[in-house]
């Protein structure tokens, strides 16, 4: 793969994350018609959240703990060049107790965070639930072993495990971090609607109603974002926020606002959906897709571009670069 497209898919996966969860930050809990009561109509730009939203201390252009634990997680990889996943759930539980205030992270994930801080090991530290959380971490995941799947299944299901025990939030995890191999990977004549359902292919056996529901997605396209969202669901459950970013994705492939504009009006889930879908889009088409306004604006805008770039480098001698 040409270096330069290496580096702008990669960047692009970061600062995309960054900027859909940006995006959907002041959306998140609500509903698609508390959107337009709460701030005059559908989010366009970076605002800041109501005032009686969890995040209403957060400025304009701010992430929420998706982003957060995701760079933690780039950030590991980066360091051990491998999935090490004592290290993971060390950088986690430093995440819990260092960075305050918490941005609404999950339930599930301060509950393993806590199992974690009364010195539970990694293998016993994961909540039975079906949450997104840990799917929010899989994209590094999924650069970092773009090209051995076998590893990169391994990775995620032990990543995800740190906090997730549920069947469906494993095969959630997988999912993401395989989508994200295989658009980095992609060449100019691949089908996004092709990437996704051999994804599905691939998680099969991990969750047989997860892959169905991946298919599906592929197939409705032609429907309004507003008709198909609601039928697939937009709540914090993966197995609704992992497909409806892939919905959104699907719908609009190369064109990065409207992908995330119409993830994060959904509501509900907005952050994580939005953060998933910009990311997705950033892989496909790399970061010069991004808003330029955006992609200078968001949090820590030169870190993200500086991780991407770092992660990337680590991928090129695999890449034959």
């Amino acid at each position: 793969m040409n270096p330069k497209i290496l580096k702008d898919r990669c960047v692009g996966a970061l600062l995309g994350f960054a900027v859909g969860d940006a995006l959907g930050m002041p959306a998140e809990f609500l509903s698609r018609d508390e959107i337009a009561d709460c701030y005059g109509g559908p989010i366009t730009d970076f605002i800041q959240a109501h005032a009686e939203h969890a995040n209403d201390f957060l400025p304009p252009g701010s992430y929420t703990e998706n982003t957060r634990t995701m760079l933690a997680t780039a950030e590991c990889l980066i360091e051990c060049r491998e999935m090490d996943p004592a290290r993971h759930a060390d950088t986690l539980l430093s995440w819990f107790r260092d960075m305050v205030p918490h941005r609404a992270p999950s339930t599930s994930l301060l509950q393993a965070c806590r199992h974690l801080a009364m010195g539970r090991p990694w293998t016993k530290s994961g909540v039975f639930s079906s949450g997104c959380s840990a799917s929010m971490r899989m994209v590094p995941i999924g650069i970092f072993f773009s090209r051995d799947t076998g590893l990169l299944s391994r990775a995620a299901l032990d990543n995800c495990m740190i906090t997730h025990t549920e069947p469906r939030a494993l095969a959630a995890a997988v999912a993401v971090a395989y989508l994200a191999a295989r658009l980095l990977q992609s060449g100019e004549r691949s089908s996004p609607g092709d990437q996704v359902l051999d994804t599905a292919d691939h998680v099969a056996y991990l969750d047989r109603d997860l892959a169905a529901v991946l298919r599906w997605s592929t197939q409705i396209t032609h429907l309004p974002p507003e008709e198909a969202l609601f039928e697939i669901g937009t709540s914090s459950d993966a197995m609704e926020t992992v497909p409806a970013a892939v919905y959104c994705f699907l719908k609009y492939p190369g064109d990065f606002p409207r992908a995330v504009l119409a993830a994060v009006n959904a509501g509900d889930a907005a952050a994580s959906i939005g953060a998933l879908t910009g990311s997705f889009v950033g892989l496909l088409s790399g970061a010069p897709v991004i808003r330029a306004g955006w992609a200078s604006a968001v949090e820590n805008s030169d870190v993200l571009t500086g991780v991407g770039e770092n992660l990337a480098a680590l991928v090129a001698p695999c890449c034959g670069e």
